[in-house]
């Protein structure tokens, strides 16, 4: 019986490493998400657009739900880590973080469709006559998005087999 617990042992353990790394690939995601979001406009402030309107301005709806999906995200993970430091996982067998990842797949894949779908067609005010990287830092932030939450999907599959196995 000690010999089946400790075969058991190098799949638990790998299982937690690789939940680890994604868990640090997240939060890393976030942060150049979060950078490029605020910053990502030489400077001033990118956002994900999220309409059309005669003025090419933003929609701040659009804009409280991409900057809390961004936040509210950046610190949750942060948290998961946090509790990773300490040496658990026990957080892992608890379905309320299946629940989040799946939620913040399905968060992160919106917003980055947003992005992509509003930076796709953005011209900036001076058309073709001169080169702005605005558009292409939208349409990168939009893809991290996606990026990000088709890793919170596997998150959420990580998180499933490590509490399926648990029960």
């Amino acid at each position: 019986m000690i010999t089946t617990n400790c075969a058991e042992l190098p799949s638990i353990a790998g299982t937690q490493r690789l939940l680890i790394l994604v868990t640090l690939y997240l939060q890393i995601l976030n942060i150049i998400v979060l950078i490029l979001y605020r910053v990502g406009n030489d400077g001033r402030f990118l956002g994900v657009g999220g309409t059309w309107n005669l003025n090419e301005e933003k929609n701040p709806d659009s804009e409280i739900v991409a900057s809390g999906v961004f936040v509210g995200f950046f610190i949750y993970t942060l948290v998961i880590l946090i509790s990773f430091c300490f040496g658990t996982t026990e957080h892992k067998k608890s379905l309320v973080e299946i629940i989040m990842n799946f939620v913040g797949c399905f968060m992160w894949i919106a917003v980055g469709g947003t992005a992509l779908h509003y930076w796709h067609g953005y011209l900036s005010e001076h058309k073709y006559t001169s080169f702005t990287s605005e558009r292409e830092v939208g349409l990168a932030v939009g893809s991290l998005c996606v990026l990000s939450g088709a890793t919170y999907l596997l998150d959420t599959v990580l998180s499933f087999l490590h509490f399926s196995r648990e029960k």
